[in-house]
């Protein structure tokens, strides 16, 4: 049986001026369903901006991307805004987890977003048992779901995070740097459980870093200098 692709990209060129060269110039780029994959390079080397343009938020001079069959360089941004809100979660490296809500509200913001994960999740169980289930699964407890965010530590806030990329179980998970608060120990298990959580469901997962220590468990490592025809230097951007 083939592989499913969730995401692939041909011939991607990306500037932020016209009259610029190229700041990210990659041919070919896939993710398969229940994929994990890291990409690592040096902090500046356009990790973020290669991210963006994955997901739709940055759009392209030249080239394709994909998301689940569908072109996101064609798509409006409203069109774009519903495919994330549907088909992808992200773990973000400050989080961005909003501090006037409570962890349980953060959660489950998505599904206030997004009708199709709301659906999805409640074909087999419902919202409360599923929170509980996440929060479980990332060594948290549920004393913290009453809490306001900005209330909790920095690993409790990372992994709320990830509860609320996983909820709804998404096709794709896109993580960027979300672990460069932890220590080393921290580190790595949460990344052991976002695999596991990833298994669970087969989705599939990008991974990005300046850590090449983490990627020993991932299915593919992937340098970004590798796959990008334009070699930039930290602080270029």
């Amino acid at each position: 049986m083939a592989d499913t692709q969730i995401l692939e990209l041909h011939n991607l060129k990306f500037s932020w001026n016209s009259k610029a060269s190229y700041l990210i110039d990659v041919d070919s780029f896939v993710v398969n369903q229940g994929e994990k994959v890291f990409v690592y390079g040096a902090s500046g080397v356009g990790k973020s901006t290669f991210l963006n343009l994955l997901s739709g938020v940055l759009s392209p001079q030249e080239g394709q991307i994909k998301v689940l069959g569908q072109d996101l360089v064609s798509m409006s941004e409203g069109q774009k805004d519903r495919l994330r809100g549907d088909h992808m979660g992200f773990i973000f490296q400050m989080f961005n987890l909003l501090p006037y809500l409570s962890a349980y509200d953060n959660i489950i913001l998505p599904l206030n977003f997004s009708e199709h994960k709301r659906q999805r999740l409640l074909k087999n169980q419902n919202i409360n048992d599923e929170v509980d289930r996440l929060i479980s699964a990332l060594k948290l407890t549920p004393s913290i779901l009453n809490q306001k965010v900005n209330n909790l530590s920095v690993g409790q806030q990372q992994r709320v995070a990830a509860c609320r990329a996983l909820i709804g179980s998404p096709e794709l998970i896109v993580a960027d740097e979300p672990t460069s608060a932890l220590d080393a120990n921290a580190r790595q298990g949460f990344i052991d459980l976002l695999f596991s959580e990833c298994a669970r469901n087969n989705l599939g997962l990008i991974f990005v870093s300046h850590d090449m220590a983490l990627g020993e468990k991932f299915d593919r490592v992937i340098a970004l200098e590798d796959i990008n025809k334009t070699q930039i230097r930290a602080g270029d951007q």
